[in-house]
């Protein structure tokens, strides 16, 4: 991948909703209420061969909203809800014509559906983490495991030689 490639990346995914935080979040000792909604992905998490930036800026994401997250709920904030939104494929023009290989495991997320999830958890004042498809509640666990275990799951899944080249 190309330097700047890597830049816009990270400049999208991570720098950008951190500036909107910063921006456009109250003050923690505000009374008004805000709700920081985070979407990354699962890729930021089992990182996949072959989207090293896209899954290394996403990382970022997560690990931003994980301790901003942390920080809030540490210094007793309560005007402040953040949910972080890590799906799967989503049916999207990014992954147009990119069939995952197990689809009864890793079925591709409608965006209209996931966007109902989100809505529905907003409306709920739902905190933490959604994640959609199913699977994706379980990637930080597969990335705790011995790297042998690891090796033998990426391959059955094919995660790391499913996607096209660049």
């Amino acid at each position: 991948m190309e330097r700047d490639d890597l830049v816009k990346l990270f400049a999208i995914n991570a720098l950008a909703p951190v500036r909107f935080v910063q921006e456009l979040a109250p003050s923690k000792h505000s009374t008004r209420q805000c709700y920081i909604v985070n979407i990354a992905s699962t890729l930021g998490i089992l990182t996949p061969a072959k989207v090293a930036g896209y899954a290394a800026s996403k990382a970022a994401l997560i690990a931003f909203h994980q301790s901003y997250s942390f920080e809030l709920q540490n210094e007793g904030v309560t005007n402040i809800r953040t949910l972080l939104v890590t799906p799967g494929q989503l049916n999207t023009a990014m992954f147009g014509g990119f069939d995952p290989p197990h689809q009864f495991f890793a079925p591709v997320v409608d965006v209209n559906h996931l966007a109902a999830k989100i809505v529905s958890c907003c409306d709920l004042g739902r905190r933490g983490q959604l994640n959609e498809p199913f699977y994706c509640s379980f990637a930080h666990l597969l990335m705790c495991i011995p790297y042998s275990l690891q090796h033998i799951i990426r391959s059955i899944s094919r995660m790391d030689r499913c996607l096209p080249d660049e």
